[in-house]
């Protein structure tokens, strides 16, 4: 179950809170889009998810509102599920299909968007036996997924790492239930529950900033951000990034720039000559101090 659509901005409506209004004009969209026959955008005219089902070699793309379906033959057995994910960190959602023959292809887009939410990766979320190894973020209920503004590749210099993230929930009338609104958030700087850096419950949903500290020293990380409801269910979100890295960029400066001002004021220096203060040259050879040196026999 994967978005394919170009156009996706209707699924954080939804998370933000869907009216009835909304929920009726998009079923309109599908309706209309279902009789067309002719001039479809990238995706499909619908909106909701597509299946990604393999078959043999072929690979089946069918648009659930409009059953429109689309096929590729990649010229060998596929023999898992395809896996959908930014592979090449272009901001573009990318199919990731295996063969039997040990090959591993990626079906690049420049035109579906890349959203946390809208992955089918591996993970804990998907393990076996996690409980919620079918559910899509999209479609899903509830869940969490990191800002843009956290998720992109750096290197951050400092003592913290700041991570921003949104929490959501439109369970219907979950607004009245105080009981079920908590959600357990957990930063982990790696996949183990050994590296686990951060956590903390909230009662409430919305965007939250948090400002991380790693304890394995500098270094290049996959955090994942994990939420469980009081359900047992987990949704989790996986981003890279490096920390302190070029540290010693940064102790070059602090080492050598006061040394370098330091100096520039000695090297500016000109002292003007006083050829009366200087013997050698048939001075008065009273020094520097004005005065004559004192003999002893």
């Amino acid at each position: 179950l994967i978005d394919l659509h170009e156009d996706q901005n209707h699924w954080l409506d939804q998370i933000h809170g869907l009216s009835e209004e909304d929920a009726d004009a998009i079923r309109a969209i599908n309706s209309e889009a279902s009789r067309q026959t002719e001039g479809h955008p990238h995706g499909g005219s619908g909106r909701g998810l597509h299946i990604v089902q393999p078959l043999g070699s072929t690979l089946h793309i069918v648009e659930g509102s409009t059953s429109c379906e689309q096929t590729i033959d990649v010229g060998d057995t596929i023999p898992s599920m395809v896996q959908a994910d930014d592979v090449h960190g272009t901001g573009g959602l990318d199919l990731v299909v295996t063969t039997s023959k040990g090959e591993i292809l990626t079906l690049e887009s420049d035109v579906v968007p890349y959203h946390p939410l809208n992955v089918w990766s591996a993970g804990t979320s998907r393990a076996p036996g996690s409980g919620n190894a079918q559910a899509h973020g999209f479609s899903s209920s509830q869940g969490i997924f990191v800002h843009p503004v956290s998720r992109q590749f750096r290197d951050v210099l400092g003592i913290y790492v700041p991570i921003t993230f949104e929490i959501f929930d439109k369970r219907p009338n979950i607004a009245n239930e105080p009981d079920r609104r908590a959600y357990e958030v957990e930063i982990r700087a790696g996949m183990s529950v050994k590296r686990a850096i951060y956590s903390r419950t909230y009662n409430t949903t919305g965007v939250y900033t948090e400002r991380i500290q790693i304890p394995y020293g500098p270094g290049y990380y996959a955090f994942s951000v994990r939420l469980r409801t009081t359900h047992g269910l987990v949704y989790e979100d996986t981003f890279h990034l490096g920390w302190n890295v070029n540290y010693m960029g940064g102790l070059w400066l602090i080492v050598c720039l006061p040394l370098v001002l330091a100096s520039i004021p000695i090297l500016l220096f000109k002292r003007k000559p006083n050829w009366e203060e200087d013997e050698d040259y048939g001075g008065r050879g009273t020094g520097i101090l004005g005065r004559a040196p004192t003999q002893t026999s």
